[in-house]
């Protein structure tokens, strides 16, 4: 694990963004970076589920990782690393639901990997899913939600998108909490989970088949 990993793993803020700025005045690559960033995010993920860290400590360990990769991102795009934009990923909290973790490190992570992310918020009722999937086009919606109560919400929230006639133009993945553990048909999703990680490979796989 390098100084980057270490440093987030620790929950040291500064560490974190005194290694990206040396590295990056370094010429090291973003992409590197913000592997290591993920890695040091994913171990603090592993200790939250085996009890070792509290919820307010993943939570830090997530700001942290923005505010790592609103550094990097820039660096990543000016360097023409990213050729062009993978797709666009539409995502928010359903309504009734205000949790914002999971969400923000997944629109970080796709942002990092060259995708458009348009990130509606938090407490998003299912109109308003509807409104801007007409509006912006995607070809992945990312549905998010911490507590049991959001099953039923996403739920009405893919029906409100059949019954608009834009079901057929995308995938839908839902994630958070205890939404991972639920069968993507429950609620009429293609794919359900609760690592931010696996989410994100699986939205490259949809991007890549589309391509």
């Amino acid at each position: 694990m390098g100084k980057l990993s270490e440093s987030l793993t620790t929950l040291d803020k500064d560490g974190v963004l005194r290694v990206v700025k040396a590295d990056l005045d370094a010429g090291r690559n973003p992409l590197d970076l913000i592997e290591d960033a993920r890695e040091g995010l994913q171990k603090v993920g592993e200790e939250f589920e085996k009890g070792n860290l509290f919820l307010m400590e993943l939570m830090r360990a997530a700001q942290i990782f923005k505010s790592a990769a609103a550094l990097i991102t820039p660096r990543i795009k000016e360097g023409g690393r990213i050729d062009k934009v993978k797709g666009k990923v539409l995502i928010g909290t359903v309504s009734g639901d205000v949790h914002d973790l999971g969400k923000g490190i997944v629109a970080s992570l796709l942002e990092c990997e060259g995708f458009e992310v348009v990130d509606l918020g938090v407490d998003v009722p299912e109109k308003a899913f509807v409104a801007k999937v007409k509006e912006h086009n995607p070809q992945v919606v990312g549905m998010s939600g911490l507590l049991t109560t959001s099953i039923p919400v996403m739920g009405r929230t893919v029906q409100a998108l059949a019954d608009a006639g834009l079901r057929g133009q995308v995938k839908i993945i839902a994630g958070g909490g205890i939404v991972g553990e639920v069968d993507a048909s429950r609620i009429g999703a293609d794919f359900t989970t609760s690592n931010a990680n696996e989410g994100v490979r699986m939205i490259n796989a949809w991007t890549r088949k589309k391509g």
